[in-house]
């Protein structure tokens, strides 16, 4: 344990490109991100360079790999941006590649692996307990990939892994089908992707100002590379947000009625079978019930 703090904390001094937002609490070591209100929603349709409502952020950058060389810089630049406005967050994602045309693409079903495909995923601790999030994810096809994480997976396998849990028993619950939307594109400059995630499809603390916590990882399939902005050391994946960096400058809505989705399911004792939608089984498939 005291050698994965030790290669952390060598892998993050100075790593920080962003400035902290008014009210950030900085932790030394810790990278930080600003989002910005937009004036005008950016238009959903991948083209991030190409549209204005991205100029004000300053992106996310800096990408380390775990796989499979340990603490290099990625072999490929990678660009985040945050906006927000009174209703949703919006991520902006930049997947430079000097040779779009070996971009690999898999399955596109919702849900399905994002191992054996180039991807993107990002983590929000919108509690900034360092323990539990909401995962959402894509590839250059426009999948939806999303999730619940409760204690960082419980010792189960993340994403960056390929492990996959349905239900709750892992820790991450992959039936968590949140209300949200992304669109990405393939050009000269490599893929990208725009993700519009409402405010009200997330469980955050009361309160107009909100500190996140936050981490992006790139998969780069034909290299078998994976890069995170907040780095991580080889046996940790996307789930540790316990080393997450931290998102500052939100503004959230006040007074948020929440989507709430809930999926039954059925349990056995013996020969008979029930249904047991209790609140506490609920809970896994209510993307806002407090």
């Amino acid at each position: 344990m005291l050698g994965a703090l030790a290669l952390v904390a060598a892998l993050r001094p100075g790593a920080s490109a962003q400035q902290p937002s008014a009210g950030l609490a900085v932790v030394p070591g810790v990278r930080t991100l600003t989002a910005v209100e937009a004036a005008v929603p950016p238009v959903l349709d991948g083209a991030v360079l190409d549209d204005p409502a991205w100029a004000a952020a300053e992106p996310a950058t800096g990408f380390l790999q775990t796989q499979p060389d340990e603490g290099r810089p990625a072999t490929e630049r990678t660009e985040v941006r945050v906006v927000f406005t009174a209703d949703t967050l919006y991520v902006g994602v930049v997947c430079y590649d000097a040779d779009p045309a070996s971009i690999i693409v898999t399955d596109s079903r919702r849900d399905s692996s994002l191992a054996d495909s180039d991807s993107f995923q990002l983590i929000l601790d919108t509690f900034l307990d360092r323990q539990n999030g909401f995962v959402f994810g894509t590839s250059p096809s426009g999948q939806e990939y999303d999730g619940q994480l409760v204690n960082e997976g419980a010792g189960g396998s993340g994403m960056g892994g390929g492990g996959q849990t349905r239900g709750a028993g892992g820790g991450f619950n992959l039936n968590w089908d949140g209300v949200w939307q992304v669109r990405t594109a393939i050009d000269e400059v490599g893929w990208s992707a725009e993700f519009a995630i409402p405010f009200r499809t997330l469980r955050f603390p009361a309160g107009r100002e909100q500190t996140w916590g936050v981490n992006f990882q790139r998969n780069i399939r034909r290299r078998n590379e994976s890069a995170y902005w907040a780095p991580l050391p080889r046996q940790f994946d996307l789930f540790r947000v316990s080393l997450a960096g931290q998102l500052g400058g939100l503004a959230a809505p006040e007074g948020l009625w929440r989507t709430l989705q809930v999926t039954p399911y059925v349990t056995g004792e013996g020969s008979a079978a029930r249904i047991a939608p209790t609140p506490e089984r609920c809970s896994w498939a209510a993307s806002g019930a407090t």
